[in-house]
């Protein structure tokens, strides 16, 4: 689980980078996102760490990111996307992480942990047409 924590901390520090190199709207908010849900993870495996007692912090401490000039991270921050995760079940199925995803951050930044039944919201995915030559060029019914 420090491995996994070093790698979500070592991931949000890399899309930090990638999102100041482009100014492009659509990728901005991609790299945003996962910038957030590392963030996210990090909180799960610091969480877990503690319920086992392992002072995480103490031997591995987490850089903290300023996040004030990314819009999108900031938007999505505003939105308490960086403290939410989604059990991804349905009909109040148990589901062990909300026995560890709780109370308050592992980051002592003065906010609560939420555990949230079921799955995000997605944008519509839009009814398009087949086009078959861009999987299987030059094939067609015969």
């Amino acid at each position: 689980m420090i491995y996994n924590l070093t790698l979500e901390a070592s991931g949000r520090f890399q899309r930090c980078k990638l999102y100041e190199m482009s100014d492009n709207k659509a990728f901005r908010a991609t790299v945003s996102y996962l910038f957030v849900r590392d963030l996210v993870h990090e909180k799960v495996f610091a969480k877990a760490l503690e319920t086992l007692s392992v002072k995480w912090n103490k031997a591995l401490p987490i850089p903290r990111i300023e996040t004030v000039g990314m819009k999108e991270v900031t938007e999505l921050e505003r939105l308490n996307m960086h403290n939410q995760m989604w059990t991804f079940t349905i009909n109040g199925e148990a589901f062990g992480l909300a026995q560890i995803f709780k109370d308050s951050s592992p980051y002592d930044d003065g906010v609560e942990l939420e555990v949230i039944e079921g799955h995000p919201e997605g944008a519509n995915i839009p009814f398009m047409p087949d086009f078959p030559q861009e999987f299987a060029s030059g094939l067609d019914t015969d």
